[in-house]
């Protein structure tokens, strides 16, 4: 059991935890881990697939704060995405736009549903976890002119691929920034044989939840997410 944390608020004071089963002595043992490290309460990560894990949590003064709907794509079945109405270039093109794709990301990651407040870091961190992981030829970009609109990238690895965080900038927001990048991302998958896509999608997304129905990305299950009070401690 891992007991950390929340990652970008670690000010706050819950711990995050994932639980596929629970019970007080679970409970108790990640109160005591949390309190360990100074946290007041626990950030619980459980699925629509364990839903004894909330039935649990609930009647304990939880409360649910966000909920994911996950989805993949059969690439092969995919209808040939068009064109992006943006040009597009990759970070393996264009690796001088980093600073730009930074500034984007300060304010893309706070504004997610639940999110606020979240901190990156300075831009040589955010770039240690944020960028240069990531594969150059699947990191895509949205420009018009001198100015970036907004990024997208794939988290690659076996059989399955992930559409990893996609941002845009506040300015350009509801522009068909994100299609843009999701239709490259998919031409990029078909391009390299990768057969599935998945991605994780706050439910209060309700444009990108949309945006992946369309392009025939199909739900599996449901991430949920609680907040509430360690278990008492002795």
């Amino acid at each position: 059991m891992e007991v950390n944390p929340i990652p970008g608020l670690e000010h706050l004071p819950w711990a995050e935890v994932w639980f596929h089963a629970v019970d007080e002595q679970r409970w108790r043992e990640a109160s005591r881990r949390a309190a360990a490290i100074g946290k007041t309460g626990l950030e619980v990560w459980t699925t629509e697939g364990t839903p004894d894990v909330a039935a649990f949590f609930l009647p304990r003064g939880y409360e649910e704060v966000r909920r994911y709907v996950l989805s993949e794509l059969d690439v092969g079945a995919a209808a040939e995405p068009e064109p992006p109405a943006f040009p597009l270039v990759t970070l393996r093109e264009r690796p001088d736009l980093a600073r730009a794709l930074y500034e984007i990301a300060l304010e893309s990651y706070a504004d997610q549903p639940g999110r606020a407040g979240t901190d990156i870091g300075s831009f040589d961190e955010w770039r240690a976890w944020g960028l240069d992981p990531h594969e150059p030829d699947a990191f895509f970009i949205a420009v018009e002119g001198d100015r970036v609109l907004g990024y997208g990238y794939l988290e690659l690895g076996g059989d399955v691929a992930k559409n990893g965080f996609m941002a845009v900038a506040r300015p350009a927001r509801g522009r068909g920034v994100a299609g843009a990048v999701k239709r490259a991302q998919i031409a990029w998958a078909k391009a390299h044989g990768i057969p599935r896509l998945r991605t994780a999608t706050e439910v209060r997304l309700t444009g990108m939840l949309a945006l992946n129905r369309r392009h025939g990305y199909r739900p599996y299950t449901t991430e949920i997410v609680l907040r509430g009070p360690l278990a008492a401690l002795d």
